[in-house]
């Protein structure tokens, strides 16, 4: 593997996608690790691949209450949670910065209109707001827009 490899990002910073695939909506999405607390188990303003970890659980769990999909009726939940830390360059110790998400959605109605709820902000103001892209391509549909802390919550293709 070269260098560069080894340093590629499955997502760019503050981005994400939701991808329909029959009755799924299929989910990567880049948190910043300040988002989570509780994890710097050491109190040096870092967390390393140690404290993410030990705190794997917490994680899932943090992002199965603030990342959420749902209808007008129903919440759907994010099953099949992988995550995958992102170490921050040009830090001599290996600090992580992001902290890339990928799931499922499951849709018992696809058509319905759907909302994505996106509440895990950074403490930076460069980390609080994401742009998402949401394809649908058995419509030919392309939806690109942001949540921000302030408004977190945004309905796909309006």
């Amino acid at each position: 593997m070269s260098p560069s490899a080894a340093h590629a990002h499955l997502m760019v910073a503050q981005h994400g996608t939701l991808n329909w695939v029959d009755n799924g909506v299929f989910m990567v999405l880049s948190l910043p690790i300040s988002a989570f607390e509780g994890i710097d188990d050491n109190h040096d303003g870092q967390v390393s691949m140690v404290e993410f970890n030990n705190h794997r659980s917490t994680f899932t769990t943090s992002v199965k209450q603030h990342v959420k999909l749902s209808d007008k009726q129903n919440d759907h939940p994010l099953e099949g949670i992988l995550l995958s830390p992102v170490i921050e360059h040009g830090v001599q110790e290996a600090a992580l910065s992001q902290l890339i998400v990928m799931g499922r959605f499951a849709l018992i109605e696809p058509c319905k209109p759907l909302y994505i709820h996106v509440g895990l902000y950074g403490k930076e103001t460069s980390e609080q707001s994401f742009k998402i892209t949401a394809t649908r391509p058995s419509n030919d549909q392309k939806h690109v827009f942001n949540v921000t802390l302030k408004n977190p919550t945004a309905t796909l293709f309006p």
